[in-house]
Formats: C-alpha cells, sequence, structure tokens
C-alpha cells in the first residue's frame, strides 16, 4: 500500500512538472537570430517575421509575430498543425512531413506570397512557398496560411484546438493583424520549427 500512494505522488509530480514546463515562457532569441541571419542571407525582410513553435500545446499561443530590429514578440495567436491523418493528436504535432495528402504541417522556413481568395474565414490567404527540403511542396500541396472560424483569439489551455490539412490556420481576427503587417511589409518569413519538449 505504501509503495501505491508513494508511486502516485511520484506520479503526480511528474505530471505537474510536464504541466509547468508546457506552460512556461520560452526564451526565443536563438530562434530570433537564426531568422535574422537567414533573412540578412537570401534578403528577405529584416524588420518582421513569424514564427510557429509546434513544441507547444495547441491550446496556447505558438503563432508569433518578431520583431527583428527590437529581438521581441510583438504579437501571438492560436494556430492548427496539420492531423496527420490520425498520426498527430489534437494536443501536440508530432509527425510533420513534405509529402502530399499527408495532411502534416511541415517545418523550415517559407515565404509568405501573393494574397488570394479563400473559401474560409474572411475568403482570403497567403500563399506559402517553402524554402527548404522540409517544406518545398508546400504550395503544391496547398498548405496556405488562412483563417478558420473554428480558432479562437485566446489561448484555451489545457483545452485543445482543431487541427487541419496541414495549413497553419489561425483566427479571422489574428489573420486580419497579421494582414495589415503583410500589406506594408513585403518579403516576410514564416518559420516554423518542432524543439523537443
Amino acid at each position: 500500500m505504501r509503495i501505491l500512494i508513494l508511486f502516485s505522488l511520484l506520479l503526480l509530480a511528474t505530471c505537474a512538472k510536464q504541466k509547468v514546463h508546457i506552460k512556461s515562457a520560452k526564451d526565443y532569441k536563438k530562434e530570433i537570430l537564426t531568422i535574422k541571419k537567414y533573412a540578412a542571407k537570401h534578403h528577405y525582410n529584416q524588420d518582421v517575421a513569424f514564427m510557429i513553435d509546434y513544441s507547444l500545446h495547441s491550446g496556447l499561443n505558438r503563432f508569433f509575430v518578431m520583431d527583428l530590429k527590437k529581438n521581441k514578440i510583438i504579437k501571438k495567436g492560436l494556430v492548427c498543425h496539420g492531423d496527420g491523418k490520425g498520426k498527430n493528436n489534437p494536443m501536440f504535432a508530432t509527425v510533420f512531413s513534405n509529402t502530399n495528402e499527408s495532411h502534416c504541417s511541415s517545418l523550415g522556413f517559407s515565404l509568405v506570397s501573393e494574397r488570394v481568395y479563400s473559401k474560409w474565414g474572411k475568403h482570403y490567404k497567403y500563399w506559402l512557398n517553402g524554402l527548404e527540403k522540409t517544406n518545398s511542396n508546400m504550395r503544391k500541396r496547398v498548405v496556405v496560411l488562412h483563417a478558420w472560424s473554428g480558432v479562437p483569439d485566446q489561448s484555451v489551455y489545457p483545452k485543445v484546438i482543431g487541427t487541419s490539412f496541414g495549413c497553419p490556420t489561425v483566427s479571422i481576427n489574428f489573420l486580419d493583424s497579421l494582414d495589415t503587417i503583410l500589406k506594408t511589409n513585403k518579403k516576410v518569413l514564416l518559420y516554423a520549427i518542432a524543439p523537443s519538449r
């Protein structure tokens, strides 16, 4: 009986630690530096960039707008990850792919490209051009930045949000705020990462 109680306490402590880790703020200085170096080397926008941290729980804000001049996050929102045809659960993305019909999110640098009509959200989306081997098929896969009314405006953690077919899908209001940025900033990078939890 004593062993069972000790095991239960240990399990509770482990879960509590994991919860704290999941909810804790992250320092993205290293990632901002990586974005800045890539943008400078390849002549992309060096004022602002977008980043998604897929290692975070889907109910947490994990889509970030980075001010590359001030080295800080200036906006954040929720974003869906690909369902991977059942390989990913709604909480965390663990499987990523560049393969057509995989329904997975892709990692690496992509360029936010032209604004076109969408049947989702407020009827516009942005094409994404993958710039790396891990995401070079984004356009062929029709992986785009778009909105969906099912994505909330605020963090819902520990609840989860819906999944997508691989598109980074945000709330309508958040896409509107990104749209404002994209109207005055060209050649903006989107950097999708999934560091280990």
